[in-house]
Formats: structure tokens, sequence, C-alpha cells
């Protein structure tokens, strides 16, 4: 396995294998390839292209708003035959009676992004993927996602919501 600071990059044979950095881990599982295929797994300083800014993507708009990842796989392959799996953690162990926290992963396929919220109750996010999307690779791989995991505490939410004459449901701003 290759890879300096915030990059990893392998070739993966029919057998499966695992790509990890500091909060994500790739699991390609076993008969998921037909034949070995290169992958890369790297961490980002920005997203490639910004969330549209709703009332799913609210968390954008808080300023206290912490980013604890932005990571991009890329790969030769589209498709799999079983589904990869990408976690990433989220969320310091929970303790009951801490300040609540709201938690989004974002994952942009090169078209579009879908949002994903995670309680403070749970460390990591799983999500699992037949396909990579095509234009969101990079590094020569014309396939790939991007994820972003934010964190923001649900006052700063709360708050931000209100200044912007919202009403907060514990999950996301309504309009009035």
């Amino acid at each position: 396995m290759s890879g300096q600071g915030g990059v990893v990059e392998r070739r993966v044979p029919p057998e499966g294998g695992v790509l990890r950095l500091p909060g994500i881990t790739v699991t390609v599982p076993p008969q998921a390839l037909n034949l070995a295929v290169r992958f890369r797994l790297e961490r980002l300083n920005s997203v490639p292209k910004s969330p549209p800014q709703d009332g799913v993507f609210f968390i954008q708009q808080t300023l206290d708003r912490q980013v604890l990842g932005i990571y991009r796989i890329s790969s030769s392959a589209t498709n799999f035959l079983r589904p990869i799996e990408i976690e990433v953690k989220v969320n310091p162990p929970y303790k009951p009676g801490s300040p609540s926290v709201v938690s989004a992963v974002y994952i942009w396929d090169g078209d579009s992004y879908v949002s994903s919220q995670v309680p403070a109750s749970s460390e990591t996010f799983t999500q699992s993927r037949l396909q990579l999307g095509l234009g969101a690779g990079a590094g020569g791989y014309p396939a790939g996602l991007v994820v972003v995991v934010l964190r923001a505490s649900e006052a700063s939410l709360k708050a931000t919501c209100t200044e912007h004459k919202g009403r907060w449901t514990g999950s996301s701003c309504e309009k009035r």
C-alpha cells in the first residue's frame, strides 16, 4: 500500500481489500471485482462543488460548523458485483449529558449531493455503494465519490435557523 500524508493508492484484487486514512475506511469485499482494480483514497482541503443551500444542507449555513473530513474515493471501475462499504468517523464516543451535536455526511457522485444526518449517539456512519459516479474521480481515474463530514452544535443550528426566520425541528430548519 503506498500513501504519503493524505493519499492511499493500491490495486485491489478480486479477493477484496481495504483502503484506510484517519477518519475513513473503504472496504472492497471479496467477489466485488472480476479483476484487480486500482483505487485511490485521498483527503481533500475543500469540496469540489458546494452543496445547495437549502433545508437539507442547513448545517452549511452555521458559522461554527466543524469540517471533520473531506475525502475522495477514485477508481478505474464504476460498478461493482457486490457493494463496497464506506465508513466515516463522525462523532466522539457518546456521553449522556454532553451538549447535543448534529452531524451530517454529504456524498457527491459528480452530479449531485446526497445528505445523511447522523445522531450524536453514533460514532460512525456507513454507506454501501454498488457504483461510483462518473466525473467525480481524480488522479486519472474516471469514477469516484466525494464524502464530506460536518458537525455543529444543536444550539448553534437552532440560533442560525431562528436568524433565518425558520423553526428548528431537531433535524432541519423549516421556513415559516
